[in-house]
């Protein structure tokens, strides 16, 4: 009997030990080491008027983040708005302001969609984001997402 309940814990190991939860993303894994080097010597971003730049940089990815449960945090440009005031679809970018002023290398910029519509969150809030990140390219009127994020989890940052 006391192997029944050693190979039952043994089986049960895996399952116990494998559920950290979510891996917590930085922005700057998110791009290629030679960019992150760029990214550090470009301009400070003016937050100032109302003035939109075009969007600039790499849309290079890293493939191992395809398919990875992740945690990351950053500021929400909502995109679909339905007429209660519910999103299902947004931007997430590392800085504020980043979509209107300033807009991040596509690299730098996550596309996230929802299950379940939640209500418009405060734009000028941080927020962190839980789901499974994609390596796919998305485009709009606003921006380039080199990143996809089915999202699952929206929390505010504190």
């Amino acid at each position: 009997m006391k192997w029944f309940a050693a190979l039952l814990l043994l089986c049960a190991f895996p399952v116990l030990a494998g559920d950290k939860g979510p891996r917590e993303l930085d922005w700057l894994e998110m791009m290629p080491e030679d960019e992150v080097e760029a990214l550090n010597e470009a301009p400070m971003v003016d937050h100032g008027g109302m003035f939109k730049m075009e969007q600039t940089g790499s849309a290079r990815t890293i493939p191992e983040l395809d398919g990875q449960k992740v945690r990351i945090a950053g500021y929400i440009v909502p995109l679909e708005v339905d007429g209660e005031n519910q999103m299902s679809e947004f931007f997430l970018v590392p800085y504020f302001g980043a979509c209107i002023h300033v807009p991040p290398p596509p690299n730098q910029i996550i596309l996230a969609k929802l299950a379940k519509p939640i209500p418009v969150t405060e734009i000028y809030d941080a927020y962190w984001i839980e789901g499974t990140l994609k390596v796919e390219m998305s485009q709009n009127e606003i921006a380039a997402a080199a990143y996809l994020l089915e999202a699952d989890k929206v929390t505010l940052w504190e």
